[in-house]
């Protein structure tokens, strides 16, 4: 415990070297979602916390922007952002990335009476398909080139629109992260027990991104600390209790 409190100690201590050149406040590009969307007041979530809770901790200023999420990345190389995040590796030129602060698995899901055969990425491109904002991006090009020749392919910012897309047999398969999935389904009243899944893609990690590479190392070294010390399952958990969950009619009538 001592030795945990003297790092943070010696990390904030460094960050205020960085202040001088904070006077503005740091520009910190976040991805909207459909909770937002639907309930203003609702909390936007772990990176949000996790975000303001870093920063803080560093006494470092800053505004939060946020764009959809495929845009973020633009964003930060154009110089529009000094932070961001869902920054994946490896960097492009000009940009430093911290350890990942969250590790998420996608899959693909279908109604429990689908009966196509999905063994591949490959075979996506058999079904009209439904993914999550920025799917070609973030699954990387095998996903990209199959979902290509799909007889029908979406990608929605509305995460609730796309579960119900499902259900309502309007797409063959959604592609999206299982705890998304599971908050989603919540609000719904349904259950995994519906459908069928597929494990098809490989473990996503996502990263603090910065063309700052000081502001990076001060802000990768309290992430390290927090993963040690228990701090980011705490946030996560947190942000759980926050988020305020849409009624499920609202979710239905959106629906329509």
């Amino acid at each position: 415990m001592i030795q945990g409190m003297c790092r943070l100690l010696l990390i904030v201590s460094a960050a205020c070297s960085l202040m001088v050149s904070a006077a503005i406040p740091l520009r910190v590009g976040l991805g909207v979602s459909d909770q937002v969307y639907k309930n203003p007041t609702a909390q936007s979530g772990y990176e949000q916390l996790l975000v303001h809770e870093l920063l803080q901790t560093l006494q470092l200023p800053h505004q939060i922007i946020k764009a959809p999420h495929a845009r973020l990345h633009q964003m930060l190389a154009d110089g529009e952002l000094d932070l961001a995040v869902r920054q994946q590796a490896p960097a492009m030129d000009g940009l430093y990335l911290t350890t990942p602060y969250v590790r998420i698995k996608n899959k693909a899901f279908a109604l429990a009476e689908f009966r196509g055969r999905l063994n591949t990425t490959a075979d996506l491109a058999n079904y009209r398909l439904t993914a999550f904002q920025n799917a070609r991006s973030v699954l990387g090009p095998m996903y990209a080139t199959a979902v290509a020749h799909a007889p029908e392919y979406r990608e929605l910012t509305d995460h609730t629109q796309a579960v119900l897309m499902l259900f309502k047999q309007r797409t063959e398969l959604l592609v999206i992260n299982e705890i998304t999935l599971d908050n989603v389904l919540v609000t719904l009243g349904r259950s995994r027990t519906d459908l069928r899944e597929y494990d098809l893609f490989v473990i996503t990690e996502f990263r603090l991104g910065s063309r700052d590479a000081a502001l990076v190392v001060q802000i990768d070294q309290l992430l390290v600390l927090w993963q040690q010390n228990g701090m980011l399952q705490q946030l996560r958990q947190q942000s759980q209790e926050l988020r305020r969950v849409v009624p499920v009619q609202t979710a239905m009538t959106q629906g329509r």
